[in-house]
């Protein structure tokens, strides 16, 4: 009897998903490696906008604090994948989450649309490399991960205009005497 007539169809299965799953992983790393990850990240960004810009409507925090919950989000998931699911990798990648939280704030904190604009090439980037290992992650089963990363994506993606930032007035930029 061969292998795979030995094997069920249920087994199958999830050595398609597993493997479907590496392909992703492979994929988002060939994308940011040859630069094409951004209009990924561009269209994916597009179809979440209109949902988040509801969120947006009904909040009165501005889009670096959004980003930040949605990014304290992702590393509490991540911990979480750690803690019950005992991967190591996922309390490395909660570590690292935490650690980019200031970057995370600076990504998203323009507010003006039009000045958001010069930020998003590489916000789209990120999204675009995130978005395949997201998938791979459920995938591969494993939801925590898969969400935290989903989390991830969000954070980047809040749009811009809305709250004020506090603290920030708007003023004339001084002009040089020269």
């Amino acid at each position: 009897m061969t292998v795979l007539a030995a094997m069920t169809q249920t087994e199958l299965l999830k050595i398609g998903l597993e493997i479907s799953g590496i392909a992703l992983i492979l994929g988002a790393f060939l994308l940011l490696l040859t630069g094409t990850s951004g209009p990924l990240g561009t269209s994916f960004r597009s179809a979440l906008e209109p949902l988040l810009q509801q969120v947006r409507d009904q909040t009165s925090l501005s889009r670096p604090e959004l980003a930040d919950v949605t990014i304290l989000v992702a590393v509490v998931l991540a911990f979480s994948s750690a803690l019950f699911e005992q991967r190591i990798l996922a309390a490395v990648v909660a570590i690292g989450l935490w650690l980019a939280r200031p970057s995370v704030r600076r990504f998203t904190r323009e507010e003006n649309r039009l000045l958001a604009v010069a930020g998003s090439l590489s916000i789209d980037m990120v999204i675009g490399f995130y978005t395949p290992l997201t998938l791979a992650q459920f995938l591969f089963g494993d939801l925590l991960m898969g969400a935290s990363f989903l989390a991830v994506v969000v954070a980047l993606s809040w749009p811009a205009g809305g709250a004020t930032i506090p603290g920030r007035r708007w003023r004339l930029a001084p002009v040089s005497a020269s």
